[in-house]
């Protein structure tokens, strides 16, 4: 049953399902027709038999008695009547009643204050079906009876019987076909999700099921697959444009590079020249090493392989740590670092990823600020998550970049993003961090207003803080600073 096509299954569980309706159906059917009509003749032997009964009882001797039987019951069509006394001996018996009849009935039992009804079985294999009570007569109390012969209503019954025997395997024929074709029907539209699901192709997953019933079960599961296809046409799109960038990323420095050795191998340098060349290659070569770090993090975390390490984590020593790393960056630019962290919380996860997530905002905070500007960098508590907001007051960023600025290689402006060195990969991986230790990150942010960056983390309570200070950062609440971390930048 397991290998058939769910079609074929369908129709035989309709056909099973169906026989065994109509076999209950036809079995108290057949039972209750029979009681119906066997009930239908009991009303009308009882009929007969009351104005058998009257003319018992107004018959005023023996002789008045057989002459009236005898004139009204002696032939009748469908009934017999026959009369006993109270030695059994037969004092009237209609033309049709035999001896083997009237043998059979002596040795029933009657009730004398009502009628009674029994199926007695004569020889000859005939059933009779007798009403019996008893009554006061001229010469004493009299045993009356009227009977029939149930040949027509066993007839009956047997013609019934056999329809149904003939029937009953023709509906179930009519039902398996019947089941089929209406599977068929019920199924084709999964015959056409199979079709288009199979047509799509990694070239066409733009390609849509068609959806006739949105509101019943197929029209649920045609829906499903096409958010799924659409998911993989995202995802498809992602990793195109994702081996795009990469590749362009990739291009830029290693162009350099080469041009930079060709140019010093042409002819003879000073060397100044060559070292100045040198220099340029180290610069070319760190970046693309930082790049394909930041590759390999990215693909790390994308598989799973990244595991995050369960440890307590202090924040605010992380937030300082990582300001005081970036202060030499910050005064190049004449930015202000202000921190204010009073959070005294600690998270679970990796602080090695966290100061990461951390360096990437408050590094792209720092150099999209203007001079003389300030970064603010501020941690707090509620009762179940700690928050850490960076927010610098640069040029903002417009509505249509804030839902893409996660987005790998997305830059809001390419040509000032390169000029500073980033790849656009920074908020990727800040986000993908933050993800990993249950958490959220999102920007705010206003065109000419400045940007606030908000990442929001599970809570551990520790009464823990940091005794070391942070030498260049203004610590508006006297904060201390914890050891130092390993960063890796990517704006």
């Amino acid at each position: 049953m397991l290998r058939l096509s769910i079609r074929w299954r369908l129709t035989f569980w309709y056909a099973a399902a169906l026989a065994i309706i109509l076999i209950v159906f036809c079995g108290l059917l057949v039972p209750l027709s029979y009681q119906q009509l066997l009930s239908r003749m009991d009303g009308e032997l009882e009929e007969e038999l009351q104005e058998l009964l009257l003319e018992v009882q107004i018959a005023q001797n023996r002789t008045e008695l057989d002459s009236s039987l005898q004139a009204r019951f002696g032939a009748h069509q469908t009934f017999d009547f026959i009369v006993f006394d109270q030695q059994h001996p037969v004092l009237f018996a209609s033309s049709d009643v035999t001896p083997e009849i009237s043998d059979a009935l002596m040795q029933t039992t009657q009730k004398k204050y009502s009628a009674s009804f029994e199926t007695i079985y004569v020889e000859a294999d005939r059933y009779y079906r007798v009403a019996s009570r008893s009554s006061n007569g001229p010469s004493g109390e009299l045993e009356v009876r009227a009977l029939t012969p149930l040949d027509p209503l066993l007839a009956d019954a047997w013609t019934l019987l056999k329809l149904i025997v003939i029937l009953l395997p023709l509906s179930l024929l009519l039902a398996l076909m019947g089941g089929y074709f209406l599977a068929a029907r019920v199924l084709a539209p999964v015959e056409h999700i199979v079709g288009v699901a199979n047509s799509i192709t990694i070239s066409q997953l733009d390609r849509r099921i068609e959806v006739s019933n949105p509101h019943d079960e197929l029209g649920h599961l045609a829906e499903t697959l096409n958010r799924l296809i659409e998911r993989l046409e995202d995802a498809v799109t992602e990793i195109r444009r994702f081996t795009a960038d990469a590749s362009h990323e990739l291009r830029t420095p290693l162009a350099i590079l080469r041009s930079e050795a060709e140019s010093a191998l042409r002819k003879s340098r000073s060397e100044e020249e060559y070292q100045a060349t040198l220099r340029v290659v180290v610069d070319e070569a760190t970046r693309l090493g930082t790049l394909a770090d930041q590759l390999l993090l990215l693909s790390r975390q994308d598989a799973g392989l990244d595991a995050v390490l369960i440890d307590m984590v202090e924040i605010d020593p992380v937030l300082l740590d990582v300001a005081e790393s970036l202060s030499l960056l910050a005064d190049s630019r004449q930015v202000i670092l202000q921190a204010q962290c009073n959070c005294n919380a600690a998270v679970a996860g990796n602080d090695i990823r966290l100061s990461q997530v951390f360096f990437n905002i408050i590094e792209n905070a720092i150099k999209y600020s203007p001079l003389g500007s300030t970064v603010e960098i501020e941690s707090e508590i509620n009762e179940e998550h700690v928050r850490v907001m960076v927010r610098d007051h640069g040029a903002g960023i417009a509505p249509q970049h804030l839902t893409r600025v996660f987005e790998r290689f997305y830059r809001v402006d390419p040509s000032r993003n390169r000029a500073i060195g980033g790849s656009g990969l920074g908020l990727s991986i800040a986000k993908s961090i933050v993800t990993s230790h249950g958490g959220t990150i999102e920007i705010e942010s206003e065109e000419g207003n400045g940007t606030q960056v908000v990442v929001t983390l599970p809570k551990r309570d520790t009464s823990i803080r940091p005794e070391v200070p942070l030498k260049n950062a203004i610590d508006t609440n006297n904060t201390h600073t914890s050891n130092s971390h390993v960063h890796a930048s990517g704006s």
